[in-house]
């Protein structure tokens, strides 16, 4: 039997021994691809920010010869994480806002308030958001009478934790022009009759037309503003100079990256925003990918019906954000029969079903997707059937319903039938559970959350945060999805476990999924040939750990392009 002498076999080994050129090789490494079969791998080379090659640590480490070389260390390395539905620009700016999450009572609100506005003299405007009535010992609504008795001279709005609701001071009020004439569609003024001792009562003015009386001669707002009414607000929001922008948007980059996300879809951005995007992209200072939903404007729907759609590495718009009705904390989610815990109250829609199909129809004209929040089961309906008139059948238009909250069981056929993605937030179900049963009661929380149900329907999920509403974090999505659980745990057992999805649909709602929803499959959303190099570092097995050891994991590295843009 003829034997290839030993030298020989070294010398043939030699030739092809780093005979290729990488940027980066990444070893020691469980690389979870996410591909269509799962596949694992110890080591990838990367160049010009694209994957240039997978597979075993000994192959990719003798074949490359690499300016750069990352020693995972064993950890686990996931295709970098994209949330698909948040505020990106809204979280940074709240950063610049007073911090009312975690806020115990209408009293801590209140006193955290006056600390930042003490702390804060040049602000002309005093502004928070993040307080939840549902978390207080006591749960009224708040009104303006102590804001109007701290700050007499200065404009004050603080914004519920879901931005469908808001409490105003005087001068605010003042400053958009809501007084006792105010009226609104698709949304609130609370207001109260006063008596000429001052008594009064909370009303909404809308319902009482016919109910002013002498010895009631006076209606005044309350300061509470629900949905549309909030909206008048709208312009000093967008009065944000590009400078104060700017600092916003470098604030969530640094967090979305220290979170492992390496993309996000923002629900709803001008055309201005969208233009300091590009630009601060194009000059390298703003690098994560940004999927931008055109808010829901005639302005912006005009500007773009002559430019069309963006698409460059890091920028795209080609979708249209619409917002159905308001949130169910604050009872502005629209159902098809009354509020449990309010019998008098079915919640709203934000716009008439006219100007739902005009836009489903801009969009179907113009090649935009067509991305609409819907909470109620009301809303979700209405939506549903405005979108099978326009798109008439199964498609590859992906328009989407964002959020997706409360959705009657015979409505969920109609995602299969119109081929519309749901864009669902695992942490929704995990923070509303301990109020949501009261809001909907025994029966139609059943259709509430209800995610793998919705899953089975077109076979995936977009998976998001919703954040600053929620928090920012992907891990927290990824145990609210599979446990079913908050970050403290609760519920013991699960909310509702029944609608947990697999760790690896959660996985891939997190990742290609969500490029799916965002038309870019092609090339992000798995760590594959040809595709870009954004990928995420955790430091356990998301698919195999143990519950607790999914709340201690944590994410030690994020990388753009191939560029490490976080290190723990």
């Amino acid at each position: 039997m003829n034997k290839t002498p030993l030298a020989l076999l070294f010398l043939l080994t030699a030739c092809g021994y780093r005979d290729r050129e990488a940027d980066l090789v990444v070893h020691n490494a469980v690389i979870h691809s996410m591909d269509e079969m799962g596949t694992v791998h110890q080591a990838m080379a990367i160049k010009d920010g694209r994957i240039l090659e997978l597979g075993p640590e000994h192959q990719i480490r003798n074949r490359y010869s690499t300016k750069e070389t990352f020693d995972a260390g064993g950890q686990h390395v996931y295709p970098g994480f994209i949330d698909g539905h948040c505020h990106f620009l809204g979280y940074g700016l709240n950063k610049q806002k007073v911090d009312l999450s975690g806020t115990t009572s209408w009293a801590e609100v209140l006193e955290r308030t006056k600390a930042f506005a003490e702390a804060h003299p040049e602000k002309t405007w005093i502004m928070g958001r993040g307080w939840d009535q549902n978390d207080w010992t006591v749960k009224d609504m708040p009104d303006r009478d102590e804001l109007d008795q701290l700050f007499p001279d200065k404009p004050v709005l603080l914004q519920r934790v879901d931005g469908h609701m808001a409490v105003a001071n005087a001068v605010a009020l003042r400053h958009a022009g809501i007084n006792s004439g105010s009226k609104v569609s698709g949304g609130q003024i609370v207001g109260r009759f006063t008596t000429p001792d001052g008594d009064g009562s909370w009303m909404d003015p809308n319902a009482l037309k016919e109910v002013i009386h002498m010895r009631y001669p006076m209606w005044e707002p309350t300061g509470l503003l629900v949905d549309n009414a909030f909206n008048v607000f709208q312009a000093i929001f967008d009065e944000a100079d590009d400078a104060t922008k700017r600092e916003g948007l470098l604030t969530a980059q640094r967090d979305c990256f220290a979170a492992g996300l390496t993309g996000v879809h923002d629900a709803g951005l001008d055309t201005g925003t969208i233009a300091l995007i590009q630009r601060m992209h194009e000059a390298g200072e703003l690098k994560i990918r940004v999927y931008a939903m055109v808010s829901d404007a005639p302005e912006n729907l005009a500007h773009f019906a002559k430019r069309g759609a963006i698409q460059t590495d890091r920028l795209t718009v080609r979708s249209v954000k619409v917002y159905g009705d308001g949130a169910l904390g604050s009872r502005g989610a629209c159902l098809k029969e009354p509020y449990s815990d309010q019998p008098d109250s079915h919640g709203a829609l934000l716009a008439s079903r006219d100007h739902f199909m005009e836009v489903a129809r801009w969009c179907d004209a113009h090649g935009f997707q067509m991305n609409t929040h819907c909470i109620g089961d009301s809303a979700n309906k209405v939506l549903l059937d405005v979108y099978g008139e326009v798109l008439g059948g199964t498609n590859d238009k992906r328009w989407r319903i964002e959020h997706a909250q409360v959705v009657s069981a015979p409505d969920r056929a109609l995602f299969a039938r119109y081929s519309i993605i749901p864009s669902v937030q695992p942490t929704h179900a995990t923070s509303d559970g301990p109020w949501a049963l009261d809001r909907l009661g025994p029966d139609r929380i059943n259709d509430a959350y209800a995610y793998e149900e919705l899953r089975h329907t077109l076979g995936l999920l977009a998976l998001g945060t919703d954040f600053p509403v929620e928090g920012i974090d992907p891990l927290q999505t990824f145990r609210s999805a599979v446990l079913r659980q908050s970050a403290d745990g609760w519920p013991e057992g699960g909310y509702h476990p029944e609608n947990a999805l697999t760790r690896t649909d959660a996985l891939r709602g997190m990742t290609i999924w969500n490029a799916i929803a965002s038309f870019s499959e092609k090339e992000l959303g798995s760590l594959e040939k040809a595709k870009r190099a954004d990928f995420t570092v955790v430091n356990s097995d998301l698919e195999k750990a143990s519950p607790e050891q999914l709340r201690l994991a944590k994410v030690t590295s994020t990388w753009l392009n191939g560029e490490r843009v976080f290190k723990q």
